[in-house]
């Protein structure tokens, strides 16, 4: 009982890297170049509920790399990939409502919506929404202005080796006053 227990795991642990592979097919496509054709593998992956599929396909959605741009698909499977916990896709929807032309008009407040998500992602330690969510603390945008609050996050991100918040506090490595 015990040698069928340890075969079948070791069969499924066999069988990981297999069903991960057309994901990682598709990222060799994406850092290729090869968009198009990357989109093409992403999309019937996105549509089965793979988040890291979900989010590549929704950056190739956001800058109309292989696909026609469509900020509102690639915020839906930005969200999508973000329910499922991939952090990268939460500071992507915080991208979105900040630096897109048409969700951000058609949202009550974009500038709260990517706060949430900012700090989505920040909360676990993704270094680039932590400076952002910094700069909204700085600005008061979609947040209360706080200098404090502010410069907390930007510091984390400093910690977590992001060279804006670096060079924001000077060069500091984060952990000044």
């Amino acid at each position: 009982m015990l040698k069928s227990l340890c075969l079948s795991l070791v069969l499924l642990a066999g069988a990981a890297p297999a069903l991960a592979a057309p994901v990682d097919d598709a990222i060799a496509l994406l850092d290729a170049g090869k968009y198009e054709e990357a989109a093409h593998q992403l999309q019937p992956l996105a549509e089965s509920g793979d988040a890291i599929a979900q989010h590549r396909l929704a950056i190739l959605y956001f800058y109309g790399h292989g696909v026609p741009e469509d900020e509102n698909r690639a915020l839906e499977l930005a969200r999508l990939s973000a329910e499922a916990g991939n952090v990268d896709a939460m500071y992507l929807v915080g991208n979105i409502y900040v630096f897109g032309h048409t969700v951000p008009n058609e949202a009550d407040d974009p500038d709260l919506e990517a706060a949430k998500w900012f700090h989505e992602a920040a909360s676990r330690d993704h270094a680039e929404a932590e400076y952002n969510l910094g700069l909204l603390f700085l600005a008061g945008k979609g947040v209360i202005r706080s200098q404090e609050e502010a410069m907390k996050w930007i510091r984390r991100a400093a910690e977590h080796g992001h060279d804006g918040a670096r060079n924001f506090l000077g060069g500091e490595d984060g952990h000044a006053k």
